[in-house]
């Protein structure tokens, strides 16, 4: 059975979706104002792997990505290149779409642009304030943390802990710790108007109602790189919560490793972005998911061009193998299919399924038989384009 890793219980947890065999995947997207690098790309790829398998298993994920249009740095970009947001973010996101088919990913079923659920933002921020889990200062709203029980457990910190944090500065606020949900600055030169006044939805508020019009009261993973467990998922599960009126309306949180450069988060404001658009140009996704397949997705990566280099030997394996199938898979073979398959139950352990695969590669090349129809399963679950 499938064990994933729950990093709201930090334990594996065995995998029971709902909605059995349909599984809903929420994924934190891309910002729109630049392109792919390498550790999104990680992202997506790690749950293009997940999706892949699941479906080998009889599930039918349905993936959701937000696209985060309405946000500082989009209409900062916007301004250094004199157009609109509109404009802007249309072009990155056509740009992403790219990105996807390039590095092969076809698991995602939903993209939703963050500006088309403005009215939808409005009417959920109503409802907080509603209920007295929200509030207005200085004509800003801001959610109440402290009328939600556990805030922090995804995190796991304590209500000390989280007061260190200096969330969204601003006067009149109740607690450090509460986050905006409404900006009503006029610095943006736009705003959408609401029943609060008129202003800008913020972050974390854009994520809870697009799953929410997307997925209802519940779905069952929430995918996003692991920097964002505090403060982004944990705010979103307190006003999940809240609009859902459940205790737990996610089943597993999972959370993917940073992908680094020379020891530093690859990140746009870093200036250190290697774009996987120009890797995948030079070396081809094939070698590109080896490379981050081969380091479980939990674990951090510090990307060096000859670690990827060095892949090449394990893929010519399998282009050489590939010419090799029968009509027909040997015992052995079919035992170390049962291997390959069975690593991805723990975890997603795709290092262990990519040594099995060696082995498989290598047992085929000495002469072994496996079928072109069981090949394919093996690198159709990896993604592999042979």
């Amino acid at each position: 059975m499938l064990k994933l890793f729950n990093t709201f219980s930090l334990k594996k947890e065995d995998f029971e979706p709902f909605d059995k065999p349909n599984v809903k995947i929420f994924i934190c997207g891309p910002t729109l104002y630049d392109f792919t690098h390498l550790g999104h790309a990680r992202i997506f790829l790690t749950y293009d792997l997940l999706c892949r398998y699941l479906k080998s298993q009889g599930y039918t994920p349905d993936v959701l990505v937000n696209m985060t249009d309405i946000n500082q740095n989009v209409f900062n970009k916007a301004i250094e290149q004199e157009t609109d947001y509109v404009t802007l973010t249309r072009f990155y996101s056509a740009e992403f779409i790219k990105d996807l088919v390039l590095l092969n990913i076809s698991s995602i079923t939903r993209l939703a642009h963050v500006s088309d659920y403005v009215r939808s933002i409005a009417k959920h921020i109503a409802f907080l304030i509603e209920h007295k889990n929200a509030y207005s200062a200085h004509g800003n709203i801001y959610f109440d943390t402290t009328t939600v029980k556990n805030y922090g457990i995804i995190s796991k910190q304590s209500r000390q802990q989280l007061n260190l944090h200096r969330m969204d500065i601003g006067p009149n606020k109740k607690n450090q710790e509460d986050f905006m949900l409404w900006n009503c600055s006029e610095d943006f030169g736009f705003s959408w108007s609401s029943d609060f006044g008129n202003g800008i939805p913020w972050w974390h508020i854009q994520d809870s109602a697009v799953a929410a019009e997307n997925f209802g009261l519940h779905y069952d993973i929430h995918g996003g790189a692991m920097e964002l467990s505090y403060p982004h998922h944990e705010a979103h599960l307190a006003q999940y919560k809240v609009l859902t009126d459940t205790e737990n309306p996610v089943k597993l949180w999972m959370h993917v490793g940073l992908l680094l450069s020379k020891g530093e988060k690859m990140s746009k404001s870093l200036g250190n972005m290697i774009l996987a658009r120009d890797l995948v140009s030079k070396y081809g996704h094939n070698l590109l998911r080896l490379y981050l397949f081969s380091t479980h997705y939990r674990e951090e990566i510090d990307y060096t061009e000859n670690d990827l280099i060095s892949k090449k030997i394990l893929l010519e394996k399998i282009y050489k193998a590939n010419h090799l199938t029968s009509d027909q898979t040997s015992e052995n073979i079919s035992n170390l299919m049962t291997r390959f398959f069975t690593s991805f139950e723990d975890d997603l352990n795709s290092p262990k399924a990519l040594d099995t695969l060696d082995k498989i590669c290598s047992a085929i090349l000495e002469n072994d038989n496996v079928s072109t129809a069981d090949f394919t399963k093996i690198i159709s679950v990896l993604g592999l384009s042979i």
